[in-house]
């Protein structure tokens, strides 16, 4: 996940302790997932995890509650970067409309790393079954982003009312649709975005489809 950087006149600094905790829960997580990619899910241990991760494995255990857990929050993108510039969106717009664009603007954006790592990620979802209900959980916290937002947006209560719930289902379900279409397609750098794009542009005509 590629760092991100704020004015200070925008949003408060992190104190030292919580810069220290983000960075402690990035380096076990990444010890997990390379560990995970060298030597396979079944063959790593948590006291393997801490000792690449100059932890102890408490500490591990402290952060997260597997080491499945470990392996999926490494290289992940947050729900924030995903949907940077959607409160700048013309009220007016179809909401779909405006989460296309944020969404769409946002993946174009990762790198080739970045896109290395996801396929790579998705590759052992697919291979260690016990991986995918940390990789659904993910989804589900960028569907919680989406139905805060718009809930906002719509000035709607975000826990009783259904159409920011529907809004946001719907646009989680298009972007893990186009993520695992383009992993199993073994889609190149660019064809993510554009799939993200076209599951959107589905949706808005109400999945309507003809053949």
């Amino acid at each position: 996940m590629p760092e991100t950087t704020s004015n200070a006149d925008e949003a408060p600094q992190l104190g030292l302790r919580e810069r220290k905790k983000q960075l402690t829960h990035r380096t076990i997580a990444d010890a997990a997932y390379s560990l995970t990619l060298e030597h396979g899910l079944d063959k790593v241990t948590i006291d393997q995890i801490a000792d690449r991760a100059f932890v102890s494995p408490r500490t591990v255990s402290n952060y997260f509650t597997s080491k499945e857990a470990a392996v999926v929050a490494a290289h992940n993108n947050e729900p924030v970067e995903l949907l940077e510039g959607l409160e700048e969106r013309p009220t007016d717009e179809s909401p779909l409309h405006s989460l296309s664009i944020v969404l769409t603007t946002a993946i174009r954006g990762w790198s080739k790393e970045q896109l290395q790592q996801l396929r790579e990620k998705e590759a052992l979802v697919d291979r260690y079954p016990t991986l995918l209900p940390h990789r659904m959980a993910q989804f589900d916290e960028l569907e919680d982003a989406i139905r805060d937002a718009i809930a906002a947006r719509t000035e709607a209560d975000p826990d009783t009312a259904a159409f920011p719930r529907l809004v946001a289902g719907a646009a989680a379900t298009a972007v893990k649709t186009a993520i695992r279409v383009w992993s199993n397609t073994d889609g190149d750098a660019g064809s993510i975005a554009e799939l993200v794009e076209q599951a959107f542009e589905e949706l808005e005509a109400g999945l309507s489809h003809e053949s």
